[in-house]
Parts: C-alpha cells; sequence; structure tokens
C-alpha cells in the first residue's frame, strides 16, 4: 500500500492538484490498493467512496 500511496501523491503533485487533495486521493488509493490482488485503479466509483472517507487535517506545532 505503501507504493500506492506515494504513487498517488507524485501524480496528484505532477497535476498541479491542491495538497489536501492529493493526500486524500493518495490515501484512498493505498486503502483500494489492499483489497485487491494486482494492482490499478480498477473501479472509479469505489475510489471516489473511500475519497470521501478521508479527512485530511493540518498538524500544528506545539
Amino acid at each position: 500500500a505503501g507504493d500506492s500511496l506515494l504513487a498517488g501523491m507524485v501524480h496528484g503533485l505532477i497535476g498541479g492538484h491542491e495538497p489536501q487533495k492529493i493526500l486524500r486521493t493518495a490515501t484512498a488509493i493505498a486503502a483500494m490498493a489492499v483489497t485487491q490482488i494486482g494492482f490499478g485503479i480498477t473501479d472509479a466509483a469505489q475510489l471516489k467512496r473511500l475519497e470521501g472517507g478521508v479527512t485530511v487535517r493540518s498538524l500544528t506545532e506545539q
């Protein structure tokens, strides 16, 4: 799943997407990766559902 997360992040960075969108999509791609054998995004609707379940929050320095 880590390689899928990294691939999603690189894709988002190259595409010029907003940081929160990049993290949301990359996390969803990684989650999808552990639900299947092999690789690739085979179900766009499932990816959108997984993205909807991801919450991205900023970390604050303490």
